[in-house]
């Protein structure tokens, strides 16, 4: 028996993918007054703030998987949509995040003193991305 019969074909690139590939430099110029939809947050502040915060999330001692998963998701909503520079979408997850931490420190689910820090360091993010709107 031959070992290579089930081996994959090897690949030829075709020829209008082989043209499309020459390796051209293009130059692009930019101005400083233009900006696209997906610039990112202009603020930096925010975005090390959100960073800080998902800091926070990872080395949360929680006492539910579902209360784990649930944060982990709108904490990695909240990064994605900061860095997309979708400020309303992430005054939504700022403001689902801190209420996720105040339930989860209210009903013993984690830290109290930890979740309640938490809670306040998302509410503080999602009152800057409301001010950052207006």
């Amino acid at each position: 028996m031959s070992s290579h019969r089930y081996a994959a074909r090897p690949s030829r690139p075709s020829l209008p993918a082989l043209a499309l590939d020459l390796g051209f430099r293009v130059r692009i110029e930019a101005h400083p007054s233009q900006r696209s939809i997906f610039s990112g947050a202009e603020d930096f502040l925010a975005q090390d703030l959100v960073s800080e915060l998902a800091e926070m999330v990872a080395s949360l001692r929680v006492h539910s998987f579902a209360l784990r998963a649930e944060l982990e998701q709108v904490t990695s909503a909240l990064m994605v949509n900061v860095e997309c520079g979708f400020l309303s979408l992430a005054d939504r997850a700022a403001l689902d995040l801190g209420g996720l931490f105040a339930s989860a420190g209210k009903h013993r689910l984690a830290d109290p003193e930890f979740a309640v820090r938490s809670a306040s360091a998302a509410f503080r993010i999602a009152d800057l991305f409301v001010r950052e709107v207006r």
